[in-house]
């Protein structure tokens, strides 16, 4: 059983948003130019592709991947070994944005993430992120007995 976790949008809030903005344009710009087709394409890549964790429980493998578009999965397995170990993380995204005013607006995101560590406790990726520690907590407990690893 393979099950797919979705981690974070690779240009960020900001990026998605302006991502759809262009495909709207681009959609628009269709009706009179074929410049649009290229303006939607960018729009699509901008707005749609993010990040995203592959755990196969029964080959006891992860695979984190970038999956452009939203659609095409770019990445490779890593087979998961006994020694390998499990942790929840806290992380803090901050995401800076400009005004024309010369405002600068930071946004920062906290979530905790089950984190995958090699056996020299080094982190390989991040498995699945979570809003409260707890839930982590639970979950890291049935992904250490799925996978037969230390949590």
């Amino acid at each position: 059983m393979v099950i797919n976790n979705k981690l974070d949008k690779t240009f960020g809030p900001i990026g998605s948003f302006a991502g759809v903005v262009i495909l709207l344009l681009g959609i628009y710009s269709c009706f009179y130019s074929w410049i649009g087709v290229t303006t939607v394409i960018v729009g699509c890549f901008l707005a749609f592709t993010n990040t995203s964790t592959q755990i196969d429980f029964a080959n006891k493998r992860t695979k984190f991947t970038n999956n452009l578009f939203g659609i095409f999965k770019v990445g490779y397995w890593t087979e998961i070994k006994p020694e390998m170990r499990l942790e929840v993380t806290k992380t803090t995204r901050s995401k800076l944005a400009f005004s024309q005013v010369d405002d600068s607006q930071t946004q920062s995101v906290k979530d905790f993430r089950i984190m995958l560590l090699n056996e020299k406790n080094i982190p390989i990726m991040a498995l699945k992120k979570f809003d409260k520690i707890d839930d982590a907590k639970v979950e890291l407990i049935q992904f250490a007995e799925k996978l037969n690893i230390i949590k």
